[in-house]
C-alpha cells in the first residue's frame, strides 16, 4: 500500500475511534516510525510501503485507537525543547508545566526573553547568587530539574520521586540532556519521610499530585487508562500536597527562597489560602490558555 493509503485508512480508524485530529496523528505516527519529517510523509504519498512495515504501522495505529498516549508509544516527547524519554511510570511532561520551569528559570538569574511571561508582573526574582540550591518534589520524568538545570548552568538540584521505576527515567534524561552531574535523584516519599535534614534551598519547584480522588474517572482515557495514579491523585480534594508543601517550606527553604508549585485550573484560591496559613506570601502566573497555572509563594516579611 502507498504511503497516502496507509494514512488515509488510519486517520479514519483513529476518527471512528474519537481521536481528535486524525489525519495529523496518523502522519505523525508514520513519520516516527519512518524515522522522517512528517513534510516526507505528505510529499512521497504515492510511495509504497513494504508489508512488514505496513504492519508495524497497524500495530502503532491499533495502540493510539486504544487511547494510548502518543509519547508512550513513541517513547519519547519535547520540554522546554528538550527531549525526554517516558514510559508508563512517569506523567508525559505538558506544556502548561513549562510555565513553572520558565517561572524558576527567571527566578534563578535566566533570561526569559524568549517567553510570554517575559512581560508578566507577578515573576520573582532571587537576590543573586554564584551558586544555587533547588529541590524538586515529585520529580518524575525530570523534566523539571533537568529543564531548569540546562538553563540555570550555576545551579546544583535534588530531585525527590517515590517510585524508583520514576527515577531510573529521570537519571536516564539526565544523562541525554548533559546535566546528570548536577542533579542527585532520591526515591523518598515526601509525605512521610524525614527529609533532607538540615539541607536549605533557594527554590523548590513541584508538580504534585492534585487531582482530587473523585475526580479521576472522568479523566480522558488517554490519561486514566495510561499515566500512573499515584502521580495524579492529590487526596480527597487535590490539595494534600499543597498543605505538606506549606509545612515543610520554612524548614527547607533559605532566607528569601522561593516555592513554586503547578496547580489544578480551580485550586489557586485554596492554595494561596494555605500558603498564607503558613506566612507565606504568593502570586499567580497563568498559561497560555489564561488558567491560573503556577502559584509563586515565599516568607512574609
Amino acid at each position: 500500500m502507498t504511503i497516502k493509503e496507509l494514512t488515509y485508512n488510519a486517520s479514519q480508524y483513529l476518527k471512528e475511534k474519537g481521536i481528535e485530529d486524525p489525519s495529523k496523528e496518523a502522519g505523525l505516527l508514520l513519520s516516527w516510525l519512518l524515522k522522517k519529517d512528517l513534510s516526507y510523509i505528505y510529499s512521497h504519498s504515492d510511495t509504497v510501503l513494504g508489508e512488514t512495515m505496513a504492519k508495524e504501522y497497524c500495530k502503532l495505529v491499533k495502540r493510539r485507537g486504544d487511547f494510548e498516549p502518543f509519547a508512550y508509544i513513541t517513547g519519547e516527547c519535547e520540554f522546554m525543547s528538550l527531549k525526554f524519554e517516558v514510559n508508563k511510570s512517569v506523567l508525559i511532561p505538558r506544556p502548561e508545566t513549562e510555565v513553572l520551569a520558565e517561572a524558576a528559570i527567571y527566578a534563578l538569574g535566566g533570561s526569559l526573553s524568549w517567553s510570554y511571561l517575559a512581560s508578566s508582573k507577578n515573576l520573582y526574582k532571587l537576590p543573586q547568587k554564584s551558586h544555587y540550591r533547588g529541590l524538586d518534589i515529585g520529580t518524575g520524568s525530570g523534566c523539571l530539574a533537568i529543564s531548569i538545570s540546562k538553563f540555570v548552568p550555576n545551579l546544583s538540584m535534588t530531585a525527590l520521586d517515590i517510585s524508583e521505576k520514576a527515577l531510573e527515567i529521570a537519571r536516564q534524561n539526565a544523562v541525554k540532556n548533559n546535566v546528570s552531574e548536577r542533579i542527585d535523584f532520591i526515591r523518598a516519599n515526601f509525605l512521610s519521610d524525614e527529609l533532607l535534614t538540615g539541607e536549605k534551598f533557594h527554590i523548590i519547584v513541584s508538580n504534585p499530585p492534585y487531582i482530587p480522588d473523585g475526580d479521576i474517572n472522568s479523566l480522558s482515557p488517554c490519561v486514566r487508562n495510561y499515566e500512573p495514579h499515584t502521580a495524579l491523585k492529590g487526596s480527597k480534594d487535590g490539595l494534600m500536597f499543597y498543605k505538606e508543601l506549606a509545612k515543610k517550606a520554612s524548614l527547607l527553604l533559605e532566607p528569601q527562597g522561593l516555592l513554586a508549585v503547578e496547580c489544578g485550573f480551580d485550586q489557586s484560591a485554596q492554595i494561596q489560602h494555605i500558603f498564607s496559613k503558613y506566612n507565606l506570601s504568593s502570586t499567580i502566573l497563568k498559561d497560555l490558555s489564561g488558567i491560573n497555572r503556577v502559584i509563586i509563594a515565599w516568607d512574609k516579611v
